[in-house]
């Protein structure tokens, strides 16, 4: 009797071990499809288009920089209006 509730107790160590070892991995799985969900760096893989692929070779600060000079741009000169007219 001794012996088989022994083989029970370690027969439910071992299931128990077994979930706890599938959750972490499914959880480890989860949180790395989400990170490379997000990473700005990853390249689309898989994608076919019929379009001509563009790629940026210029160094991140290069990237980064503003394109369109602050002394360009459109200006608009207005005038307040005043609706309280009485």
């Amino acid at each position: 009797m001794v012996h088989d509730f022994l083989r029970f107790a370690f027969s439910l160590f071992i299931f128990f071990l077994i979930m706890m070892g599938w959750v972490a991995y499914a959880f480890y799985k989860r949180v790395t499809r989400i990170r490379e969900q997000f990473d700005p760096y990853r390249q689309q893989r898989g994608t076919q288009s019929n379009e001509p692929t563009i790629t940026d070779n210029r160094p991140l600060e290069e990237r980064n920089k503003q394109v369109i000079p602050d002394s360009e741009g459109e200006y608009v000169d207005f005038t307040e209006v005043d609706d309280n007219k009485s």
